[in-house]
């Protein structure tokens, strides 16, 4: 009764306060000291209504040593709020994160499409709504600068902003951030979604959760289907949560294969009590979750249709029902081709007869909004690797969902628009393991479009589950805080000590059988790296007994981009870890080095089983030199144990012949001045995914004519900018630097050019 009545007193504390300062913003200070601090933001009318639950949330945070900040108000801008948040943020203690609850202005970004995993969209000939990313971003990395572009004008709390082309080029959060924006189709008041989210949040913050009970999927078409990176993610995956592997009922990996409908499985699983994290690795809409593809899959191998010919009859009926006119017709005849199919098949009595049940069919494929009303998501912690679940600016999104739905998830991770499938989604992921709060994980590895639905400052406990019997109970106490603490040392070192190089060093060097600590201190160390940094990294990938340690010194050599980057390729090509072989032979066409062409042929012709892995270094390979890579595939071939050596060679000759002349047809496009502009522009912005420096003289003499076009040579200075890894990118800066020194140069196409300098430095 006690603590009732103490919370209802802080409430009336607060609300008392907000009373005086009506129509301003109002701070509710931290109470006490303490080493680092949260600030929640929350419009006035949420917080009147949450008023009480804000309340508890604050002093449980406070319990467990981080100090709460309240910030209050009504923000007509983003800009205001940003403002305010910078004021507070320059205060002592570190200011570690911020939850944004409530109405808080949605920012819409763009210019800043590098800073995304894979979005590539034209901001000039598509819709402003779809070219833009929706990125909190905005308010948490406050080093980036904007310039206000527009208010949406169907919802006037959506605000589009450029990103500077002198500001800095790179995330570089100063905080971690998350979103409670209950969807506003749930069917439930938006308040109440609030008030509910905080009472499961508090509840969570006072239960003893170990990180030893963890769950995977794996849905249709994501990572080409390949079972060696289902299987080596569970080797992976085993380095970072030790704890889930001491039980078979610790860990659990899914794959859409299991089930024609896995959808109904994971139901089931999704409600599992005592889960600490599930991934969805998925394709995926705002409102949809992926999760069998039309069934029967297609076999990965020779890309045909396989299985039962009643699913694949419904498959084509439904998308027969989809298309119109000419498209119609042609699909009619393809499938009559191919599946000796009869024009019986498509009669309009059958249609309409098995429409209702093919309807149904379709339904059981994947997870909508519909469906997640109606199931509790239990896990703690959910992770959407996917396209669009994360879009916090719909009505009704696939990561509110869940978090607001009438189970236990505190937090979801998600994107707001499509992302890279080869990217590491799950990098650094044992930090949550090691007991970091969620927000610590996002934070070191988000991106524009990334982010957090509900609670960031949820973290489990490290080590393994204590016994509990009578005779152990105060061993298991103990033992207890003494994990709590390990983790609340490393929130406070995130916070306090991230750029403290001779500490992260002393932690890489005493933790030699701990791979989470192994990575976090690599990390850490790149933000400002020691002497010799960057050979160690390499060391680390030569020598290391742990697949995810060495991943993470392959990714902080590829940011460094230096004299190792060759070497460390060449390295990454030859590792176990799919994973690595994956990212090294994906760089390995940015980086553009003829070393590289050997490796990328021998994992073209005999990796077959990576799938993901031969697809990367295919699109690598046509980033070089067409002669060397045939005669490469060539000499490869003879002698080795192909069956049909000669076939082999013709049909990759073939296919090689057939993209470089596609490839030269552009090229030849961007050097023809009497082209239409928008042919130019097209075939230019096409070096942004494929990296092409064989014709490099060529373009940089475009970009410095100055009887070109200014939009084509303004187009071509941003398409440069992408040539991160090139082992010529020295000397694209410096054509870069003399377009921005000369003083006759168009002023768009001066920022341009510094937009490009400043994210190739």
């Amino acid at each position: 009764m006690k603590k009732v009545i103490k919370y209802i007193f802080l409430a009336l504390i607060l609300i008392g306060s907000l009373s005086e300062m009506e129509g301003r913003s109002r701070i509710i200070p931290a109470k006490g000291k303490y080493a680092s601090r949260f600030l929640i933001v929350i419009d006035r009318e949420s917080f009147d209504a949450a008023s009480k639950e804000v309340a508890e949330y604050k002093k449980v945070l406070e319990h467990q040593g981080l100090g709460v900040e309240i910030l209050i108000g009504e923000w007509s801008s983003p800009e205001t709020l940003r403002e305010e948040i910078r004021k507070i943020y320059k205060k002592r203690s570190v200011m570690e994160g911020a939850l944004f609850v409530g109405d808080i202005p949605v920012v819409r970004v763009r210019n800043f499409q590098h800073a995304t995993t894979a979005f590539k969209m034209d901001e000039d000939n598509f819709p402003i709504t779809e070219s833009s990313v929706t990125s909190d971003r905005y308010y948490d990395d406050l080093d980036l600068e904007f310039v206000f572009f527009k208010i949406d004008s169907l919802n006037p709390r959506h605000f589009y902003y450029n990103l500077k082309e002198s500001s800095p080029q790179r995330i570089e959060s100063e905080f971690y951030s998350a979103r409670v924006l209950p969807p506003s189709d749930f069917g439930v008041e938006p308040y109440e979604l609030i008030r509910r989210f905080f009472k499961k949040a508090v509840e969570a913050h006072l239960e003893q959760n170990y990180a030893d009970n963890i769950i995977f999927f794996n849905g249709h078409g994501y990572n080409s289907d390949c079972l060696t990176v289902w299987q080596n993610q569970q080797f992976a995956i085993k380095e970072q949560f030790p704890a889930a592997f001491l039980s078979s009922k610790g860990n659990a990996f899914y794959n859409f294969r299991q089930d024609p409908f896995m959808k109904f499985k994971l139901y089931e699983r999704m409600q599992r009590k005592g889960t600490d994290l599930f991934v969805f690795h998925e394709h995926g809409a705002f409102d949809t979750q992926y999760i069998s593809g039309e069934y029967p899959a297609p076999n990965t191998l020779t890309g045909k249709v396989s299985g039962p010919m009643e699913a694949m009859s419904v498959s084509i009926r439904n998308t027969y029902r989809r298309y119109a006119g000419k498209r119609k017709s042609d699909f009619k005849s393809s499938m009559m081709a191919d599946f000796g199919i009869t024009e019986s098949f498509f009669d309009q009595e059958v249609l309409r007869s098995t429409k209702a049940a093919d309807s149904t069919f379709a339904a059981n494929i994947n997870i909508s909004l519909e469906d997640l009303k109606t199931i509790t998501p239990q896990s703690r912690i959910t992770i959407f690797d996917a396209c669009y679940n994360g879009s916090f600016h719909q009505k009704g999104y696939v990561a509110g969902y869940h978090v607001f739905a009438d189970g236990n998830t505190v937090v979801a991770q998600g994107n707001t628009v499509n992302v890279l499938q080869d990217k590491w989604s799950m990098e650094l992921i044992g930090m949550l393991a090691e007991g970091a709060r969620v927000g610590f994980w996002q934070k070191e590895i988000q991106t524009l479009e990334s982010h957090l639905i509900g609670d960031p400052t949820y973290r489990l406990i490290p080590g393994t589950q204590p016994k509990t019997s009578a005779e152990q109970s105060k061993v298991s106490a103990e033992e207890s805080a003494k994990n709590r603490q390990r983790g609340d040392l490393l929130n406070r070192d995130l916070a306090t000590r991230s750029k403290d190089n001779r500490y992260w060093m002393s932690i890489f060097e005493k933790n030699a059988d701990n791979p989470n600590y192994l990575s976090i201190a690599l990390k850490q160390l790149a933000k400002n790296p020691p002497p010799g940094y960057s050979d160690l990294l390499l060391k680390v990938l030569r020598e290391s007994p742990y697949s995810t340690v060495r991943m993470q010194a392959l990714k902080r050599v590829i940011d460094l981009a230096d004299k190792n980057l060759t070497e460390a390729l060449l390295v990454g090509l030859e590792d176990p870890y799919e994973l690595i072989r994956r990212n090294a032979a994906r760089f390995s066409g940015y980086c553009g080095d003829p070393k590289l062409i050997s490796p990328l042929v021998n994992t073209l012709l005999f990796s077959n089983e990576s799938i993901r892995v031969q697809y990367a270094a295919q699109s690598s390979l046509l980033m070089f030199e067409k002669e060397l890579l045939l005669s490469e595939v060539k000499r490869q071939s003879e002698g080795s144990a192909l069956q049909n050596q000669a076939k082999t060679v013709s049909e990759i000759s073939e296919f090689f012949n057939k993209e470089f002349k596609r490839q030269e047809a552009g090229l030849k496009t961007i050097f023809d001045k009497s082209a239409a502009n928008d042919q130019r522009i097209s075939a230019i912005r096409s070096l942004r995914n494929y990296n092409n420096r064989k014709p490099l003289s060529q373009l940089l003499a475009v970009l410095s004519d100055t009887s070109d076009d200014l939009k084509v040579r303004i187009t071509l200075a941003e398409a440069l900018g992408w040539y991160n890894w090139s082992i010529n990118k020295s000397e694209i800066i410096g054509a870069l630097e003399a377009l921005y020194n000369d003083k006759t140069t168009d002023g768009y196409l001066k920022s341009e050019a510094l937009q490009s300098i400043l994210r190739l430095k």
